[in-house]
């Protein structure tokens, strides 16, 4: 075993945060309150990196910082969360706290202009390779956006699959947002989302790459954290669990990812939906109980293809980046809500009255990944892109606000505690 020392400032700011946790602590505040708190500083520095200035941009650094320290304090108090309510409520304010600061720094190229590098590194970049990563201009930069966000989802899927039953809240990435954070004031916000993208990466590789029995996931769950819809769950039905999931959704995979290298435009008609379709096959193994010692890597991996099918297809359609930034957004989030479902076996009765006889797992509302892939591929076709992404976008937002309100509260109400029955 290799033994490492922590460094003074880690201990330091261990410290720090285990003494505010028993401040919040002994003035009865949640793990969850102490999370929103954390989103409303990441949503306020993501404000203040939109600015055209250096003082905002430090503003905003200031801000990120205490979003970072407030979700440390978050994770270091000893209550843990009361409710399944709760717990997948911290998990969904860390994601839109990270988010909400890449599309600050993305946003401020929309505002300044530019290449998107800055400070006194960035000055002197201009020209150079780094100026044209993602894309020349504010495009780029928003393109580079999207890839951090999607790296961002995949790699809190994979941490989720990876923990099983001792799962919980992701954390914000601390050491990664504050790198983020100083790379911008050095060089601007080109090469910050550019370390994010980097940082998020290397992080998801360890994950996916770790040995199988250093992972011991929950495998009564993996299998609800696809978030399959209507269509993948029917054509799963036919084999009957028999077809293992990984070898269809890597043939799949590899379909989508050239295609969408090669580039959607240059598919004539109806043949945009060649990925959506090629992905389809990952469909037949929905009904395997995903109880192999490799499967629980399958949930980020299908997500992976729906996320760069959408991505490409927003590219081809010409919808503009922020939107299909906001769409992948939603869409994360719908993924990360139906994985804590699944995990804490919350009854999907209780965000709809009525019952489904059949496909019971099937993310009905939501459209499932399926549903969605062959929304976006035939908006390219019909050249209607830019009004079904927002109103996509759209949708599923106000479908997480109601399904959290009418839904997951319903479940802290009746018993829905964290490691108790559920009826």
């Amino acid at each position: 075993m290799i033994i490492t020392s922590v460094p003074a400032t880690g201990r330091a700011a261990g410290r720090a945060a285990r003494d505010l946790a028993v401040w919040a602590e002994a003035r009865h505040l949640t793990p969850f309150a102490m999370t929103s708190f954390s989103l409303g500083f990441g949503i306020i520095a993501g404000a203040w990196f939109t600015g055209l200035t250096m003082r905002d941009s430090a503003i905003g650094f200031a801000a990120l910082v205490v979003s970072v320290s407030t979700a440390r304090v978050a994770r270091a108090m000893n209550a843990r969360p009361l409710t399944v309510a709760s717990e997948w409520g911290q998990a969904a304010c860390v994601m839109l706290a990270e988010v909400a600061i890449y599309g600050g720094l993305a946003g401020s190229v929309s505002l300044r202009g530019g290449t998107g590098l800055a400070g006194p590194i960035g000055d002197q970049l201009h020209g150079g390779a780094l100026a044209g990563i993602g894309g020349t201009g504010m495009a780029g930069v928003w393109r580079l956006a999207i890839a951090a966000a999607i790296v961002l989802a995949l790699r809190q899927m994979a941490d989720l699959c990876a923990a099983g039953p001792q799962a919980y809240p992701p954390r914000l990435g601390s050491a990664r947002l504050l790198v983020v954070g100083i790379v911008d004031l050095l060089a601007g916000p080109r090469l910050a989302l550019l370390m994010a993208v980097a940082l998020g990466v290397l992080g998801l590789l360890y994950v996916l790459v770790r040995p199988s029995d250093t992972v011991r996931p929950d495998t009564t769950g993996v299998a609800g954290y696809r978030g399959d819809g209507p269509l993948s769950a029917w054509i799963g039905g036919f084999v009957h669990g028999r077809l293992p999931p990984i070898p269809p959704l890597l043939v799949g995979l590899l379909v989508t990812c050239m295609l969408a290298a090669l580039g959607l435009g240059n598919l004539p008609g109806i043949l945009v939906l060649t990925p959506a379709e090629a992905m389809l096959l990952a469909a037949l193994g929905s009904s395997h109980l995903h109880d192999g010692r490799r499967d629980w890597r399958v949930p980020a991996l299908l997500q992976a293809g729906e996320y760069i099918f959408l991505a490409a297809a927003g590219y081809a359609g010409r919808v503009p980046a922020p939107v299909t930034f906001a769409l992948i957004v939603a869409v994360a989030l719908r993924h990360l809500d139906m994985a804590w479902r699944a995990r804490n076996r919350v009854p999907l009765s209780w965000f709809f009255s009525r019952r489904w006889p059949r496909l019971p797992r099937a993310d009905w509302r939501g459209l499932g990944w399926e549903g969605r892939m062959i929304v976006a591929g035939v908006s390219v076709w019909a050249g209607v892109s830019l009004a079904v992404y927002i109103t996509l976008a759209a949708y599923l937002a106000l479908l997480e606000v109601a399904d959290f309100l009418g839904g997951w509260i319903n479940a802290g109400y009746r018993g829905g505690l964290k490691g108790g029955p559920h009826p």
